[in-house]
């Protein structure tokens, strides 16, 4: 039986989508064999090699809020999901003893003012805030109790019931809501704070500068924010990122597993 203590979890509905998987899983076989995959897919064939547990995607349920059901989707008790078009570049076994002490972690800032999504200062005094997370929810990491569980059902709940609790929100990319709005009121009423990772956690190359990876080698490091991050993780969100995509997922196409 396998073990489902731990592991990676990731989504991949659709075609697009089942092959960033594939690759993920890839670069996890390499850098972090030991590692348990699961994916929820309606493509399981196209997937099953390359991951432990599949979980077959429920037709009936809304694929963009399936972030705010990793909780019920989510086979391992230690759960670090990762967005399908995400990479490792190193073992990911420093993610577990975050978790010893915090139920759900994960880097941002506590944003009182400005807009994101929203108009933070309104939503902190709809919804009696002292603040919102501004964070990515392409890693999400976290366990499983009573108190991750209710972060999971708010974010739930205010999505599909925001415009009857006063919020108006956007859509994303002018298509669909986004799930990180939702999680971030519900982080905020759990008073589940972002930490500092010392920029290893998961990071996106949006607006990074002196990129240098190498997912053979387990090597990556850019600039992002005026400071330098060393990830365990890449998250290769965004048009303007998919050269360095290609060329990882090249390197990845010519070694052996």
């Amino acid at each position: 039986m396998t073990n489902t203590h731990r592991g990676i979890l990731t989504i991949a509905i659709g075609k697009k989508y089942a092959n960033q998987a594939k690759y993920l899983a890839h670069s996890c076989m390499i850098n972090s064999p030991h590692t348990i995959r699961a994916v929820v897919t309606d493509s399981p064939d196209h997937l099953q090699n390359y991951f432990d547990i599949i979980i077959p995607f429920n037709n009936e349920c809304d694929p963009f809020s399936i972030k705010t059901r990793l909780y019920e989707l989510s086979p391992f008790e230690y759960t670090l999901f990762l967005d399908a078009d995400s990479l490792v570049f190193h073992p990911v076994d420093d993610f577990w003893k975050h978790l010893e002490e915090n139920p759900y972690v994960y880097e941002g800032t506590k944003l009182t003012s400005g807009n994101w999504y929203f108009d933070i200062n309104e939503i902190c005094k709809l919804l009696m805030l002292h603040w919102i997370p501004q964070f990515n929810t392409g890693q999400i990491l976290f366990n499983k109790c009573e108190e991750t569980k209710q972060v999971f059902d708010t974010a739930n709940y205010y999505f599909f019931n925001h415009k009857k609790e006063g919020i108006e929100m956007p859509f994303f990319r002018g298509k669909n809501y986004s799930d990180e709005p939702f999680l971030a009121i519900a982080l905020a009423k759990q008073g589940i704070e972002p930490i500092n990772d010392y920029g290893r956690f998961s990071r996106t190359l949006i607006k990074a500068k002196c990129i240098r990876l190498n997912v053979k080698k387990r090597f990556a490091r850019f600039v992002k924010n005026d400071r330098m991050v060393h990830p365990l993780v890449v998250h290769f969100c965004g048009r303007r990122n998919m050269l360095y995509y290609m060329i990882e997922k090249l390197r990845l196409s010519l070694l052996r597993i």
